[in-house]
């Protein structure tokens, strides 16, 4: 990003499913917090413009990038408490990534879930 000559026209999206992956295990608060920390360390919020939503498949660390449907993975549903109660996460576009499963019924009950989980919508 530093050799980016103009910046106003990048952002980076943080991939749930691919933090996982990476070694972020965001189903405990400490690997969740790790990953809030590196990212403001090594990026910065100011360049976060989107958040892809997907559990995972694999355990941290697994290097495989599969995706599971929300609150079925490793991540877990109090996983997705975290992040969807996190203050950096808030005003940016939230993409919902996980298997087309059962069509449109499956994507509406995530999206009602995921909406449950947040402190701001009780």
């Amino acid at each position: 990003m530093d050799l980016v000559e103009d910046k106003s026209r990048i952002g980076v999206c943080i991939d749930t499913c691919h933090a996982m992956a990476a070694g972020f295990d965001l189903s405990t608060q400490a690997g969740f917090d790790g990953m809030i920390d590196d990212f403001e360390r090594i990026i910065g919020f100011e360049w976060l413009v989107a958040l892809h939503l997907n559990d995972s498949k694999g355990e941290a660390g697994c290097h495989l990038d599969r995706h599971e449907t929300i609150g079925k993975g490793k991540i877990g549903v109090e996983g997705f408490k975290r992040i969807m109660n996190c203050k950096h996460f808030t005003d940016i576009p939230m993409v919902l990534e996980t298997p087309f499963n059962d069509g449109n019924q499956s994507y509406t009950k995530e999206i009602k879930l995921l909406n449950s989980l947040s402190i701001t919508s009780q």
